[in-house]
């Protein structure tokens, strides 16, 4: 297995609390890392004040939320995990989370994954997305459906990358896909997907670059969203690490690598954005 990088140690996590969820899958997941890291937790909740009839309703409401999110966490806290709790009013909410998110300082982000398929992403903003255009730090996009923790890692990568950017983007999801299938005792796999014919795909050098043995390197031809989907279902991928490159002017509505896999991959997904 490979070494830990200290640069890779999870010191603060900061969680998107969805107040229309029963279930918090955000909330699960970063208790237990921060169980396993010593880190502290920031909850965070935008709130609705359209909800409220005037100002001190909205305080009545920020106040009720507040609340809630504290007797969620009362015995995490008895526990003696660190855990910072701030409830605003904002009618962006979306755009409310991923400013919070960025100026937190955070290791990494969490929230749970909202269950929508490309085409209603296509027809109206989600607070997914907003969050991977908008957030500067590592997000886990918490499965709600799948509550066990992974057994199985892949990292996604793209081979003969055209640019330093890829270049660094992929060392770095290599380093992370290690750091959390060790936290995870799980294995882990690497996957690059190609498009056209006479790509030559050396396995030992992707397989040396990943750190992996040769059996646990995959290949595949296609949309690469929908090549890293396949080999995860292959492979039984209980979290997929895909990185997330610099989005393109008049990019395509329908999103990048990163943006789209999340609607083709029901386990977690962590996204690493280019520095």
């Amino acid at each position: 297995m490979a070494e830990p990088n200290p640069s890779l140690q999870v010191r603060k996590i900061f969680v998107v609390i969805d107040p229309q969820r029963l279930v918090q899958a955000a909330l699960e997941k970063g208790e237990w890392l921060a169980r396993r890291n010593g880190a502290e937790l920031e909850l965070y909740c935008s709130v609705d004040p359209e909800s409220a009839a005037d100002a001190e309703a909205q305080a009545r409401l920020i106040e009720r939320t507040q609340s809630s999110i504290e007797r969620l966490v009362e015995k995490s806290k008895q526990d003696g995990l660190k855990i910072s709790i701030r409830v605003e009013a904002n009618s962006d909410w979306r755009a409310a989370i991923a400013k919070a998110a960025s100026a937190s300082g955070a290791d990494l982000v969490i929230k749970t994954a909202s269950p929508r398929g490309p085409l209603r992403r296509r027809l109206m903003q989600t607070g997914d997305w907003t969050l991977l255009r908008n957030c500067s730090r590592p997000i886990l996009l918490a499965s709600p459906t799948r509550s066990e923790l992974p057994k199985t890692v892949l990292a996604a990568v793209k081979v003969n990358p055209d640019s330093a950017v890829y270049d660094e983007l992929n060392r770095r999801v290599v380093d992370l896909s290690h750091r959390i299938a060790e936290l995870l005792e799980a294995e882990l796999h690497a996957v690059t997907v190609y498009r056209g014919e006479g790509v030559f795909f050396d396995r030992q050098k992707l397989a040396d670059q990943c750190r992996l043995p040769r059996n646990r390197v995959h290949s595949v031809e296609g949309s690469p969203y929908e090549g890293i989907a396949q080999v995860a279902e292959q492979i039984g991928a209980g979290a997929v690490v895909v990185g997330s490159a610099p989005r393109p002017t008049g990019g395509s509505v329908l999103g990048t690598t990163a943006e789209r896999v999340i609607d083709e991959v029901p386990g977690d997904i962590v996204v690493l954005p280019a520095t």
